[in-house]
Formats: structure tokens, C-alpha cells, sequence
């Protein structure tokens, strides 16, 4: 962890001179993190993992600082970032069927075939795997690297001419790496969506998700084990609304989107006795962007190669600004909620084979935020029947 790196190089600069000073070394920490420790050196407790952790922390805190500022990163690590990212990720998977129009109104065919069936579709099914490759770097002890894979499928079907009704479900599964503490997460929700599309190309998507989120915290200080489990609930809204511009092979999608999302976390104990107090966060975040796609049409079916340039912006990022965590006995300390910065980027690049029975579709997908790099690798595919 990257406040630890540092921690050490302070300290052993520091002894090359003088003994080392405890007033020294928690200078060089974060408030959040002096306040563990100051927490923690006043705990006394006889029975179970406490017990082993203070008496641990006792015996190092003047003999082996590098241990004893280990222990402390450890027990008070700041997992809330990583709830954050991984919440945002299983959204984006769940709502990742309204970043493009339908592929037509009812009883027309699509662009550019050939030859095609004009008979009305009764119901679609689409599904999508994907892997994402996550990295954060933070100044509040919350580095992580994580990788996720997921799948998400869903059953819609036409209202009217242009008019579209379905259900989706998701599911994720976090795991992180390159690290000592080990956060893995496995996230399931249910969507309800709806797509309209007008015969002038213009479209609006709307959908409204909810779920929630295991998280199993994986903390060993020196042999004694601090696990702990935890669950996050989040829901959702979002609506995307563009237009379908096409010159010749040429189209090109220009469109705007709106999400509000809220997770909140439940109560709960780790190993060591530490009582993590409930929390909450919530944004509403508005993005643009513009998919540009060139068709090579075959007698069936369409190969469309695309890309997508975007951005968005946090116009709400709020919630509970510090977790409080209560020892065992009076001693008490803060973790604060680490939120994202509030300006993303977005980038990507696919290709699509289209006919009037089925869709397959790869996608690679570039996510950046400050001190944040996520790469997302998605296949989808869709049969009508």
C-alpha cells in the first residue's frame, strides 16, 4: 500500500541518525490512521483475536515500527473506494443495454439489408459477458487493484411499433490482487428497462435497477486473522436519449445520459471486535458522448466496426462523510468515505455482426478517472424469435 511505502521510507531515512520517534512516524500518517493507532494503544482486552492484536501492537510499537505501522494500515483500512468502483462496474453492466437504440422499429427492416423479413418480432433475448481490470491510487490507505468478471442477461420484447419492454438480471464477481488485504465482492440485481424509438431515429432509453453486494474482507496481522463480512444495497435510475444519423455507410450516434445511483452499507463486526458503523453515498452523474460506426453489408447480415468517445461529469457526490468504528470498550476512531473524483472519461471500440435473427458484438472499453484506470473487455450477443 502506497502510505505504508512511504511510512517505511520516512522511518528508515529518519534512523540513519536518531532513534526513531512515535511523534515522528505519525506525522507522516493520515489523521484517519493516527487516530487507529491512538485507538488501538488504549485498548485492553483478554479473550479472542483483540486480545492477540493489542498484545501484538504492544510488543512491536517500540521495537519493530515497520510491523507496527503495518498493523495499524491493516486494521484500519479504507475499503470504501473499492465498494464504490465495484458498485459503479455492476451498474454499468446492468444498464449497458441502453447505451445504443434499438436495432429498429417493429415490422421495418434494419438499414442496408438485402433482402429481409418483415414479419414482427415477438421477443428477444441478450446476453453479455464481460472481465474488467480495475486500478486506483488514493491518498486515504485505499489502493487496490481488482479484477471482475460478470455476466448479464435479459428478455424484451415490442409494446408497439417502437416501443420495447424488458427485464434484466446481472451478476459480478470481484476479487482483489497485488496486495496483503483481500476484498472480494459478489454483486447480483435486477433491472427494468424500456426503449422507444421514433421513424425519425431519434430514441430514448429509460431503466430503473436494484441490488446488492456480499463483500468478504480478508485481514491477517502477523498470523492473527481479522476477517470480516459486510453487505452493500444499491438502486438506480438512468436515461439515455440521442439520435441515429446515417449517411450512406456512414452513421454516427450523438447522445446524452442521466444517472442517479445510492449504495449504503449495513453495520459489521470484524474479527478483531471492531464495529464498523453504517454508511451511505449517492451521485447523480450526466454524460455525453457520440458512437461513430461504418457498415460493410453482405447479402444478410452487417459487419458495423464502431467507436465511442465520451465523458461525464458527478453533478451530486454526497453521503456520510466518516465510518465510525467503536473498539472494544470506550475507544473509538473515523474512517472517511473515499467518493471518485467527479470528471470520468470514457473510450471504446467494437465491432458488430448484424442480422435480422441474431447479434454478436466485442467491445474493449477504457474508463479513466483521477487516480483511476478501469479496462473492461465485453461480448454480447442477441436472438430474436
Amino acid at each position: 500500500m502506497k502510505n505504508i511505502i512511504m511510512l517505511f521510507s520516512v522511518f528508515f531515512c529518519f534512523s540513519a541518525v536518531a532513534a526513531p520517534n512515535k511523534n515522528d512516524i505519525f506525522a507522516a500518517m493520515p489523521d484517519y490512521l493516527i487516530d487507529t493507532a491512538r485507538a488501538w494503544g488504549g485498548i485492553y482486552s483478554e479473550f479472542g483475536p483483540s486480545a492477540e492484536i493489542s498484545s501484538y501492537i504492544d510488543r512491536v510499537q517500540n521495537t519493530d515500527v515497520a510491523r507496527y505501522l503495518n498493523a495499524i494500515s491493516i486494521l484500519g483500512f479504507n475499503n470504501t473506494a473499492m465498494a464504490l468502483f465495484e458498485t459503479i462496474h455492476h451498474i454499468d453492466a446492468a444498464f449497458d443495454i441502453l447505451n445504443s437504440p434499438m436495432d429498429a422499429r417493429r415490422g421495418l427492416c434494419v438499414a442496408n439489408f438485402a433482402a429481409c423479413d418483415n414479419s414482427p418480432d415477438k421477443i428477444a433475448i441478450n446476453g453479455r459477458v464481460f472481465g474488467n481490470f480495475a486500478g486506483y491510487n488514493s491518498d486515504l490507505n485505499g489502493d487496490f487493484n481488482t479484477s471482475t468478471t460478470g455476466f448479464a442477461v435479459n428478455v424484451h420484447g415490442y409494446v408497439t411499433d417502437g416501443l420495447m419492454l424488458g427485464v434484466s438480471y446481472a451478476r459480478t464477481m470481484t476479487d482483489t490482487h497485488d496486495t496483503r488485504i483481500y476484498s472480494d465482492a459478489t454483486g447480483n440485481s435486477l433491472t427494468a428497462f424500456v426503449k422507444y424509438l421514433a421513424r425519425s431515429g431519434f430514441f430514448v432509453n429509460f431503466g430503473a435497477n436494484m441490488g446488492g453486494t456480499g463483500w468478504d474482507v480478508d485481514k491477517n496481522i502477523y498470523g492473527t486473522k481479522n476477517d470480516g463480512t459486510y453487505d452493500t444495497d444499491f438502486y438506480s435510475a438512468q436515461m439515455n436519449a440521442g439520435i441515429r444519423i446515417t449517411r450512406g455507410r456512414i452513421s454516427m450516434i450523438p447522445m446524452a445520459s442521466v444517472r442517479y445511483w445510492r449504495a449504503s452499507a449495513d453495520k459489521y463486526i470484524d474479527d478483531a471486535g471492531q464495529s464498523f458503523g453504517k454508511w451511505w453515498y449517492n451521485t447523480l452523474n450526466a454524460s455525453v458522448g457520440a458512437n461513430i460506426g461504418f457498415d460493410f453489408s453482405g447479402s444478410d447480415f452487417i459487419i458495423r466496426p464502431s467507436i465511442y468517445l465520451g465523458g461525464g461529469y458527478d453533478l451530486i457526490s454526497n453521503g456520510t462523510d466518516n465510518i465510525h468504528v467503536q473498539l472494544v470498550g470506550p475507544q473509538s476512531y473515523n474512517i472517511p468515505v473515499e467518493a471518485p473524483h467527479r470528471a470520468l472519461f470514457r473510450g471504446k471500440i467494437g465491432i458488430e455482426l448484424i442480422n435480422n435473427y441474431f447479434n454478436t458484438e466485442l467491445n474493449y472499453a477504457l474508463d479513466m478517472r483521477s487516480g483511476y484506470v478501469a479496462h473492461t473487455i465485453m461480448a454480447n450477443a442477441k436472438v430474436m424469435f
